[in-house]
């Protein structure tokens, strides 16, 4: 198709921007310029479906993560488990699975449990990232991390634990207001008793299920009479009216800001339980819908912290190569790993604070101050133009959306960096030039621009 016919049907580049920061990481200039040139729909149906794009049928691009000139050890440094996963987050070429991989560890929020079941768990939200939820579910049910967590592991007949049976219901299928009543919980509670922890020393906790540990009796729950296990209550929760709803109105807000409309969240439903309960047909329909790329001047998404991380180093083709990125992620106020609660973080404007805001604009001085993006003596020629020094800027950063306020103000800021105690006639000092540069490039990464996709 002609590129006026795409463009005469809303697909630009940059549509192509929007979506790959919605969906994944940001992305390199031309990753993005190699879908423009294509259509939504081709660029849908490869985030979702994966296959050949910008690098062939690669599934990871880039070399590996390193901390400080070595491997990373996730098990055993501090930090190291969020250093493996961003480095997923840079260097996938399937971002959407990573991007629903983060979303599922904020909607299945777990925390302080052994590096190797949350790791163990991370592989789980990812292989279940865009499948059948029920799958995911059973999934994270019989995680032991989500056990141990929630203190479903050794909840037996004798003294049933209430914490996973409420928060199933609150907060991964049902939502506040979703119906169910405090008995169905304390049913709930009943009808999951029977795993059993196996506690070895030195190795990870393992879960298995022993049918003595099992209240076998009659239950009651959410209309429903029998004598109902743990897959039973799984089923049921899903199965229930009120959760196609919350779901696909928890995932319309991760991706888009604009309020759902009533017939849309139904609409999104039906596609949901008509598919047998698959993300990924939802997740399409979003992609697709005109309201994700409302606005495309003036967005509104708040980036989340590590998102923001992980497409700054994308966009200028840096890798994971030092320990530092775990701080900062948690001085920006994210730390994979360590939710701040079961109900995960607040999201949007939640992520703005003063302390927050100061530790975007210190990410930013961590990447300006090395290669690729750091301005070293005798690179910044002070001949340039402002117009130069501004597109410099851009081409060493990725080339990160700016408002067409800030192209003025950039503009205006490099145009006083060049003539500042600078006389008519004279030539720039290399320095001052340098500087210019070191300044563009970093607002370009750390202005307000560069906190919204």
């Amino acid at each position: 198709m002609p590129a006026s016919s795409r463009r005469s049907r809303g697909w630009s580049r940059a549509h192509a921007e929007r979506l790959l920061w919605r969906a994944g990481f940001g992305a390199r200039p031309k990753e993005i310029e190699f879908w423009a040139r294509r259509s939504r729909e081709r660029t849908v149906d490869w985030l979702i479906r994966g296959g050949a794009g910008p690098h062939g049928t690669k599934r990871m691009v880039g070399p590996p993560p390193r901390a400080n000139g070595k491997p990373l050890d996730p098990v055993n440094e501090w930090g190291h488990d969020m250093l493996w996963w961003l480095d997923k987050m840079v260097r996938s070429q399937r971002p959407l699975q990573e991007k629903l991989t983060l979303f599922w560890h904020d909607h299945f929020a777990t925390r302080d449990q052994d590096a190797p079941l949350m790791l163990a768990q991370n592989h789980k939200l990812r292989q279940h990232a865009v499948g059948p939820f029920p799958e995911l579910l059973r999934a994270v049910t019989t995680d032991p991390a989500m056990q141990a967590f929630l203190s479903l592991v050794d909840s037996d007949k004798r003294d049933p634990n209430e914490n996973y049976a409420r928060e199933l219901m609150e907060l991964f299928t049902l939502g506040v207001t979703g119906g169910y009543t405090e008995r169905d919980v304390r049913e709930a509670a009943r009808a999951l008793t029977g795993f059993k922890g196996n506690h070895r020393d030195g190795r990870p906790l393992t879960v298995s299920y022993d049918p003595e540990r099992h209240d076998d009796g009659a239950k009651q729950l959410l209309g429903h009479r029998g004598k109902l296990d743990w897959q039973d209550v799984l089923r049921l929760v899903v199965g229930h009216r009120s959760h196609a709803p919350f779901l696909v109105g928890k995932l319309w807000e991760f991706f888009v800001t604009e309020p759902l409309p009533p017939s849309t969240r139904r609409r999104l439903a039906r596609v949901y339980v008509g598919s047998h309960h698959r993300i990924a047909p939802v997740v399409r329909e979003i992609l697709n819908s005109r309201a994700l790329y409302a606005d495309l001047d003036h967005p509104q998404m708040v980036k989340w912290p590590i998102v923001q991380l992980a497409g700054n180093l994308r966009m200028v083709g840096r890798a994971v190569d030092t320990d530092d990125w775990s701080w900062i992620s948690s001085m920006m106020g994210q730390m994979p790993f360590s939710p701040p609660s079961v109900a995960g973080w607040d999201w949007g404007p939640a992520w703005m604070s003063t302390a927050t805001m100061r530790a975007r604009f210190l990410c930013a001085t961590w990447i300006c101050k090395d290669l690729p993006v750091k301005v070293t003596k005798g690179s910044v020629d002070p001949k340039w133009s402002a117009a130069e020094q501004v597109e410099r800027a851009r081409a060493a950063t990725g080339r990160p959306w700016t408002s067409k306020s800030t192209d003025r103000e950039l503009m205006r800021m490099a145009q006083r960096f060049l003539t500042t105690n600078v006389k008519p006639g004279d030539d720039v000092p290399p320095y001052q030039a340098e500087l210019a540069q070191s300044a563009l490039r970093h607002l370009l990464l750390s202005g307000p621009d560069a906190c919204l996709c």
